[in-house]
C-alpha cells in the first residue's frame, strides 16, 4: 500500500477518534474533584460540601443528559450544595416552557440537609431576560442566590460576590464580622465568585479562607491540555489550586457543561467535593 495513503488513513482515523471522543465521551465522564479542609470549628467537622459550576444549559441540553450531571452530584451526598454560575448558554431557549419546567425539575431533585446556593455567572447577567430567567429558574428549584450577600453554614461564613463581568462585586467586612462573630474565633472564609482571575487581582479578603470559582472550563478544547482559548476573566487563573497567602487558596472548577463548542478534549468536566475534618 502507498505510504502516504497510510499516512492519510492513520490521520483520519486519529482525528475521527478524537472527535467522537470530544463530543461524545468526555463530555460525559465527570471527575470528581475531593478536597478536604480542616474543621473551622466544631459544626463543621465532618460536613460536605458540593460545588458545581457553568451547567450552561441551551440547545444541546436533554433531560437525560441533566439527570446525568444530578446523578453525580446527588451520589457525593453532601450536607450543602453551592452552583457556581452560568445556567445558561446565549442559545438557551427561555421561551420555552418545556425547556424551563425540565431544568427546573432536574434541579430540584438536588437536596442537600443545609440548602443550596447559587451566584451569577457572566452569561446568566448579560441581558436583563437571561437574569430574569435564571433568577426565576434557580428560586423555584430551591437555590437562594447570593449576590454580594453572605450566610453562615455549619459555622463557616460564606460570602457570595457579584457577577465581575456585568455587575460590582463587593465584600462587606462588617456582614462578613458578624457573621464570624456567629462562627466564633478565628473564622475559615469561604467565598464563591464566578471568574477566577478577579479576586487574585483585587484581594478583597487576607485573612484565612477558599474561593471557589468556575468560568475556564480548564480551556474546554485543549491542545492535549493547553488551553487554545482562555476566556476574559480566567486568563491567568484558570486551572486547579493557587495558593494566595499564607492562608488563604482558591479552586478554579472545570464546570460541567460545555458552551460554543459542545465538545471537551482534555478538560474533564468536574465537580468539587470539600469535606472538613482533621487532615
Amino acid at each position: 500500500m502507498n505510504p502516504c495513503l497510510i499516512i492519510l488513513l492513520v490521520i483520519l482515523s486519529a482525528g475521527t477518534i478524537c472527535l467522537l471522543y470530544g463530543f461524545f465521551l468526555e463530555p460525559r465522564w465527570i471527575r470528581i474533584r475531593k478536597i478536604t479542609l480542616p474543621e473551622a470549628g466544631p459544626a463543621s467537622a465532618g460536613k460536605r460540601i458540593l460545588y458545581f459550576s457553568d451547567l450552561h444549559a441551551g440547545t444541546s441540553t436533554t433531560r437525560r443528559k441533566l439527570d446525568r450531571q444530578m446523578r453525580a452530584i446527588m451520589k457525593m451526598k453532601a450536607d450543602a450544595i453551592f452552583f457556581g454560575g452560568d445556567l445558561v448558554e446565549e442559545k438557551t431557549p427561555l421561551q420555552d416552557p418545556a425547556f424551563r419546567a425540565m431544568v427546573i425539575d432536574a434541579l430540584s431533585s438536588l437536596q442537600a440537609p443545609l440548602g443550596k446556593w447559587a451566584i451569577f455567572g457572566n452569561h446568566d447577567v448579560e441581558a436583563p431576560r437571561f437574569r430574569a430567567w435564571v433568577s426565576g429558574v434557580l428560586d423555584q428549584a430551591g437555590f437562594t442566590l447570593l449576590e454580594n450577600q453572605g450566610i453562615e453554614l455549619a459555622g463557616i461564613p460564606v460570602w457570595g460576590f457579584a457577577n465581575t463581568h456585568h455587575g460590582v462585586p463587593r465584600l462587606d467586612h462588617d456582614a462578613v464580622g458578624q457573621l464570624a462573630d456567629q462562627a466564633q474565633g478565628d473564622p475559615f472564609v469561604l467565598f464563591l465568585v464566578h471568574e477566577s482571575d478577579w479576586f487574585p487581582r483585587v484581594m478583597p479578603w487576607q485573612g484565612k479562607g477558599l474561593v471557589l470559582t468556575g468560568h475556564s472550563h480548564y480551556g474546554q478544547v485543549t491542545l492535549f491540555g493547553i488551553p487554545l482559548i482562555r476566556p476574559a476573566g480566567a486568563k491567568k487563573y484558570w486551572r486547579g489550586r493557587y495558593d494566595l497567602g499564607d492562608r488563604l487558596s482558591m479552586l478554579v472548577s472545570a464546570g460541567l457543561g460545555t458552551v460554543h463548542i459542545h465538545a471537551r478534549f482534555f478538560a474533564r468536566p468536574d465537580l468539587l467535593l470539600l469535606q472538613f475534618g482533621k487532615k
